[in-house]
């Protein structure tokens, strides 16, 4: 069983004695919500034209860092973050199959000690804003009673409106472990985007040099539902697109960018910017239905290939060797990975988990900032039910999944002389891929549609049984499957698969949905713990949360 003690006081003490000669940089973690693999300016599609970029702040401190071409992380929401916030794979908690209800008592197990605990115990200011979607039928399984010093964000629901602040009628708003009730925040006048961004600048302009800070800024933008403000429709690059949602999409890529750019001026001003890391992440692949695309990679949100699980993401600071600046890393990394990476740069290498907690995550520091070798040697990419998938060096083996296709960003066809709309190579072979060591994708993959829905992973109906098995170094776009051609290894890879299935915490457990949460929303107007409204200290709460990590 995984149990959560506090950082030993010998530990503890090595790492104050060693940060005298160890400044421990700030960090901050961004992580955006159903953003495509694709969908930089920097990659030179449709999100920017000419001189002008949906994400100029991010494509400036990507191309200054070093882009991260091949971080893993979950098929949705709930998955990549718990992937994160535990260093674990989602099937150690349940959360492998999809994103969960405000009205389940779902969530993180309780005895399990987050990054942002660790952080916390390792001497940071913690800080969080924006979505939390891990478990919050008991207030002890919200941020602020997870290890954060400060929350502002919503807590409940995968998504909310932008300007409503509310889901079904209800608000989701909350500021520490309490209801966001001032009118101004409220209004539907302000983007709750705006919101997040003023309490993660207040936090880092609040901080001295004499403490360290941690700032986990978890974007809702570009999740559903779509909306942005006009002011950035009329704009280029969104104002020449003429494919609606891809424009809406283009509009709320400035939000981030905007948000970025607002966190990064207040690092500046308050004098941290040469002692603080940056990383950008996602959650899971973009969702092209929504606007969000991946292409070349194969694959969409929900979905085990490339596109459905491979994140957007670099990292930015000081402390990046001059090596890696400016270049792409193409090895293998997973959201995972941060939390024991993080807890290695917080305390000088000298992190060690708590006794009886075994991380899937591994430090990967060297990897980031050098560019070494990941010492990542296999990468679980999901285990839900009798499917899953696998990836061991550059081969990938998927397991019972449904199949999806390269969806490519909308203005990227022309109609040829029989009036038939194909891919146009010049539109869809990008300056990035070619310079990034990317082979040059085949356009004839390139077809239009709206790409699977974001459990598609798992299809008893359509999934028939079988293995499809890619080479990476070789293939990156999954085109040919070699699993007839290399039969051995795929009996190797599935033996690797089988345990992680054999040992996933069955999804359905915890996962009945309770009239109470509704009641509780009905009688208080905004969605949130509904278990007695217990608070930490209440026996009654953990009698009623998720506590058994190594439930089946």
């Amino acid at each position: 069983m995984y149990r959560v003690q506090s950082m030993s006081a010998a530990v503890l003490a090595t790492v104050v004695s060693c940060a005298v000669a160890y400044e421990r940089p700030n960090i901050v973690m961004f992580l955006a919500d159903d953003i495509g693999w694709s969908d930089f300016g920097y990659f030179g599609y449709d999100l920017k034209v000419d001189n002008y970029s949906a994400t100029p702040t991010i494509d400036y401190l990507a191309e200054q860092g070093v882009k991260l071409a091949c971080v893993y992380g979950g098929t949705a929401c709930t998955p990549g973050r718990a992937a994160f916030l535990t260093g674990r794979y989602p099937m150690r908690t349940g959360l492998q199959g999809g994103a969960i209800k405000a009205t389940q008592k779902k969530g993180i197990f309780m005895n399990m000690s987050l990054v942002s605990d660790e952080m916390k115990q390792a001497g940071y200011a913690t800080a969080m804003v924006g979505k939390w979607h891990v478990g919050c039928a008991a207030w002890e399984q919200t941020p602020i009673y997870r290890g954060f010093d400060t929350f502002y964000g919503f807590i409940a629901n995968g998504q909310m409106d932008f300007l409503s602040k509310m889901n079904d009628n209800y608000y989701d708003l909350y500021k520490d472990a309490d209801y966001e009730t001032d009118e101004s925040a409220l209004s539907q006048d302000v983007r709750v985007s705006w919101l997040y961004d003023a309490h993660a600048e207040d936090f880092i302009r609040s901080q001295t040099n004499d403490k360290p800070w941690f700032l986990y800024y978890a974007f809702q933008d570009p999740h559903t539902p779509l909306s942005s403000p006009e002011y950035f429709l009329e704009q280029e690059p969104c104002a020449s697109m003429t494919d609606s949602t891809r424009q809406v999409y283009c509009g709320m890529m400035r939000c981030i960018d905007t948000s970025v750019e607002g966190v990064m001026a207040a690092v500046s001003e308050s004098g941290f910017l040469d002692n603080t890391l940056v990383i950008f992440a996602g959650d899971n692949g973009g969702a092209p239905k929504n606007g969000g695309y991946n292409w070349p990679l194969r694959g969409s949100k929900g979905t085990l290939f490339e596109g459905g699980i491979r994140q957007a993401s670099f990292a930015w600071g000081a402390m990046l060797s001059d090596t890696v600046r400016g270049t792409t890393y193409h090895g293998a990394l997973h959201l995972v990975d941060f939390y024991p990476t993080f807890l290695s740069i917080a305390t000088g290498g000298h992190w060690v988990p708590p006794e009886g907690e075994i991380l899937d995550g591994v430090d990967n520091w060297d990897a980031i900032s050098t560019g070494a070798s990941s010492a990542r040697q296999e990468t679980l990419l999901n285990a839900y039910g009798d499917s899953g998938g696998i990836r061991v060096g550059d081969y990938v083996l998927l397991y019972n999944c449904k199949s999806d296709d390269w969806y490519a960003p909308p203005g990227s066809y022309s109609t040829n002389s029989n009036g038939v709309s194909v891919a146009d190579t010049s539109k869809l072979i990008s300056d990035y891929l070619q310079e990034n060591g990317f082979p040059t994708p085949d356009a004839a993959y390139g077809v239009a549609g709206a790409g699977n829905d974001m459990e598609a992973e798992k299809n008893d109906d359509n999934g028939n049984g079988g293995y499809m098995l890619f080479d990476l170094a070789t293939d990156p776009y999954e085109y040919t499957d070699l699993s007839s051609t290399y039969p051995d290894l795929v009996t190797e890879l599935a033996d690797l698969l089988n345990v992680y299935i054999s040992e996933q915490v069955d999804s359905s457990y915890d996962s009945d949905k309770y009239n109470d949460a509704s009641s509780m929303a009905a009688a208080t107007g905004y969605w949130g713990p509904w278990l007695g409204q217990c608070l930490p200290d209440s026996p009654n709460c953990n009698a009623n949360v998720a506590e058994n990590a190594d439930k089946k």
